[in-house]
């Protein structure tokens, strides 16, 4: 994911390549124009709010334009293989939204995706390299999800993965299946997150530290932890926080 003035400068050439100008921009962003030209001029930019400009841009602007594969950007917009429509809500979320294939007619229940993702509870892997697909639905009533005690951004941002490596154990184990919210996609607290860093997707607890730097924590003790700090900050990218083994062992 390009950064600083790399990213300034994507921004320019794709709002050129749009023939937007910098207050129409401002305008369909609900920003001020000095935003914008800070945008341009330093590549700071609010990951949810970038998330936004990348899909405002998606005519005219690849992935591959602001540093991403497709494969990471498959994994931010997720689609399934039955044609079902993905819609956005721009005014309560910067989640791409994911309708399901059944629908439930009694509303105390919820239908939630099981998504044909693999992350690495190890030293890492490619994110897929094909568009991700609901493998399954499953079917819970809202009062199991209560009586879990979760906390999550919205119904319809939660899914299942799975987990592969063994440097988590302890925690879950290879091959368990994941509940994992798509609403969060920053740091609000020390917890375990799905993200990616330099390309690779992670399954990892994230711990701040003084001075702005992150731990990289494996629970299995026999995995060190790793300091991410400086410049690799900026090329971590949160996608989902892990909410729960799908063993209802609370994390």
């Amino acid at each position: 994911m390009l950064t600083g003035k790399d990213l300034g400068a994507a921004i320019e050439s794709a709002r050129l390549a749009k023939g937007v100008s910098k207050k129409k921009l401002a305008e369909d962003f609900g920003v001020a124009p000095p935003s914008v030209q800070g945008w341009v001029k330093t590549g700071r930019i609010d990951k949810s709010k970038l998330m936004e400009l990348m899909d405002y841009f998606s005519d005219v602007a690849k992935p591959s334009h602001w540093g991403l594969s497709d494969r990471v950007s498959e994994f931010l917009s997720v689609s399934s293989p039955t044609d079902m429509d993905v819609v956005r809500d721009e005014k309560e979320s910067n989640v791409i939204a994911i309708n399901s294939r059944r629908k439930n007619s009694d509303t105390s229940f919820v239908t939630i995706p099981h998504l044909d993702v693999t992350a690495s509870m190890g030293p890492g892997c490619a994110p897929p390299e094909h568009t991700i697909e609901v493998i399954r639905d499953i079917t819970v009533h809202v009062d199991w999800l209560k009586c879990q005690g979760l906390n999550y951004s919205k119904i319809d941002n939660l899914a299942i993965i799975d987990g592969d490596g063994d440097s988590m154990e302890g925690t879950f184990r290879n091959g368990d299946a994941l509940l994992v919210d798509r609403g969060i996609t920053e740091i609000r607290t020390d917890a375990i997150y799905v993200f990616t860093l330099d390309g690779d997707l992670f399954i990892k607890r994230l711990q701040r530290m003084t001075g702005g730097a992150l731990r990289m924590i494996s629970d299995n003790p026999v995995y060190p932890a790793i300091v991410i700090e400086g410049e690799q900050l900026d090329r971590v990218h949160i996608q989902a926080r892990v909410l729960l083994v799908w063993n209802a062992r609370k994390l």
